[in-house]
């Protein structure tokens, strides 16, 4: 019986890849949103029916996707960047594949994208970012005015990046969307209205003006309500497929 999926370990979190039954050679990173975990033998990609069908969409045309546990609530730490990094490493050794992945970043995931992709540039093929995170900042500044979530939030940022209050309201401060290095690589945003936290006006606007000024557009597009993945597989993949003639 072929293996469909594999979990694993990367030092102490978990990782799962799928596989496909036709690979076209070519990989896809996922990096989720707040709510993502990969567990021992599951996954949120493959519990919420939705994303499993987007996964499974990804793998009928070929794709192998991989995805990590990643510390959970990471808001884009410099460990889960380097985890990240040690994951694409080792399936690219183990796995026969394309050198140059694809990303696709749900929204807390982008924060690990903007960090990564500028710095590792000849690893990543394209970037497909949905309802993403771009500033750390706004999106701290906004929290902070609700009484209720705030001090969760406040205890995942303590955890994500190991440090006291004072310490992390500096470090937060620079993490403006302006600080972020534009990601040179072929990038699409998918921007649900009314379905995230993440404004439109303080996460991908400012980015996309940020890309044309530096003639590196993004393509964005923007959905008046809410779509559930699988509706979304049939243009990530339009996409991926227009950025792989150069391998």
């Amino acid at each position: 019986m072929k293996i469909k999926e594999r979990f694993f370990k990367v030092g102490e979190e978990w990782n799962v890849i799928h596989l496909p039954s036709k690979p076209n050679g070519f990989a896809i990173f996922i990096i989720g949103d707040i709510n993502h975990f990969v567990q021992g033998n599951t996954s949120s990609w493959q519990q919420r029916p939705d994303q499993a069908k987007f996964i499974e969409e990804l793998k009928n045309a070929g794709y192998t996707v991989v995805y990590s546990n990643l510390y959970g609530r990471n808001w884009g730490s410099d460990d889960a960047c380097r985890l990240l990094k040690r994951l694409c490493d080792e399936v690219m050794k183990k796995e026969i594949l394309n050198k140059k992945v694809h990303l696709i970043a749900e929204g807390m995931g982008a924060l690990v994208a903007a960090k990564l992709v500028p710095k590792f540039e000849a690893s990543f093929r394209s970037v497909v970012m949905i309802n993403p995170c771009l500033s750390l900042k706004e999106y701290y500044n906004r929290e902070k005015k609700n009484k209720l979530f705030y001090k969760r939030f406040l205890k995942e940022l303590k955890k994500a990046y190991c440090l006291e209050e004072a310490e992390l309201e500096k470090t937060i401060s620079d993490m403006d969307i302006y600080n972020y290095q534009v990601m040179p690589v072929p990038s699409r945003i998918f921007y649900c209205m009314h379905a995230t936290p993440y404004s439109l006006q303080s996460h991908v606007r400012p980015y996309e003006q940020m890309c044309n000024q530096q003639s590196n557009r993004v393509e964005v597009s923007i959905f008046l309500k809410s779509k559930p993945f699988e509706e979304l597989a049939k243009h990530t993949i339009e996409f991926l497929k227009k950025h792989e003639q150069l391998l």
